[in-house]
């Protein structure tokens, strides 16, 4: 396989898996934010209980292979590193470790809290921790679609190495 579509091969994994994460945040936006908001104390709860228990065991396959395939895309264009495909390749990667960073540091914990929570016996603070949880997935929201539109723009600006397809 030649240089060039070796590139487009890591570039399409990276734009599938970064667009289905995005997808995500884009789900969150549209509706899963403003039902969650609407949602009563134990109904939330229980929700997030359950959709925590399974994106957590999806993540921990998932997350490090979005974060490997735009690090791969970054490694792969190098060579390309004065053009806007680069950078923007670049700022996609960068944008997706400060999800993960904010993740870590904020939605973890939340998560944390409310698996710790007995759906019949809840807290009193139910409320502000829904919203806590709705406030950080609109930062992740961001994130995710941010990353993908970096990736999309790093992929449109791409201009191959027309030698190296001469040649082959």
């Amino acid at each position: 396989m030649s240089g060039n579509k070796l590139i487009e091969l890591s570039l399409f994994i990276a734009a599938l898996l970064n667009g289905f994460y995005a997808g995500i945040g884009f789900f969150v936006a549209m509706g899963g934010n403003p039902a969650i908001k609407l949602m009563s104390d134990r109904t939330f709860a229980e929700y997030w209980q359950h959709a925590d228990h399974f994106m957590a065991a999806r993540m921990k396959i998932f997350g490090p292979l979005l974060l490997l395939s735009l690090l791969l895309g970054v490694v792969m264009l190098f060579k390309e590193y004065r053009s806007p495909s680069y950078w923007f390749m670049l700022v996609s990667f960068g944008i997706l470790v400060a999800d993960v960073v904010f993740t870590l540091s904020i939605n973890h914990p939340l998560n944390q809290l409310i698996q710790s929570w007995d759906l019949d016996n809840l807290p009193s603070n139910v409320q502000d921790i829904k919203w806590r949880v709705a406030k950080a997935f609109d930062i992740r929201s961001f994130f995710m679609i941010c990353s993908f539109v970096m990736l999309l723009l790093a992929m449109w600006f791409r201009k191959p190495d027309l030698q190296a397809i001469k040649t082959h």
